[in-house]
């Protein structure tokens, strides 16, 4: 019997610890200043967003993280860009025409999404603030910043919304839920 619990908490033990990192990076945002992976943790989670200029899901996606970003204050949220060297400009571009508050990153050589074996925008990851990715997406249609919510409210240690409403009837600031 004790052999069996010990096995059960090792087996556990080691899904710990097989949590896969975020590589570290270093990737020039949208001033030409370099950003680390690093300078991005231990506030709260962080979204990793992979999109392109050409890829509309990417930018269906953005308003989206935006609602996400004001809702949670400690959420960082990162674009980083996978336009090629030539089309950089156009992304940098629409990104200024937006007042959306990320941090956006380029990554034209695609050095970042090959070690991610990222290949179509867009991608998102979300890691906890200790850099684990603890959740990935490939795509984008309206509804899937849901998902994106469940896990970002798991790292914050929040309950569901939909537990929030259930358990406290005063509560429902932006719950769509009748009381």
């Amino acid at each position: 019997m004790r052999t069996i619990a010990l096995t059960i908490i090792m087996i556990l033990a080691l899904g710990l610890l097989s949590a896969e990192l975020m590589p570290d990076f270093r990737l020039p945002d949208i001033n030409g200043e370099n950003v680390e992976l690093k300078s991005l943790l231990g506030k709260g989670p962080v979204i990793v967003d992979f999109w392109a200029d050409y890829c509309r899901p990417c930018k269906v996606a953005m308003p989206y993280l935006q609602e996400l970003k004001d809702k949670y204050e400690d959420l960082t949220v990162v674009l980083i860009s996978m336009d090629a060297p030539k089309t950089q400009a156009r992304a940098q571009n629409y990104l200024r025409g937006k007042e959306y508050d990320f941090i956006s990153l380029f990554d034209p050589e695609k050095s970042l999404s090959k070690r991610l074996n990222v290949s179509n925008p867009p991608y998102t990851l979300i890691l906890n603030p200790a850099g684990e990715i603890i959740y990935t997406h490939n795509g984008f249609e309206p509804g899937t910043e849901l998902l994106y919510e469940k896990q970002i409210r798991e790292i914050l240690g929040l309950k569901a919304e939909s537990e929030d409403c259930a358990n406290d009837k005063e509560h429902c600031g932006d719950c769509s839920a009748e009381h």
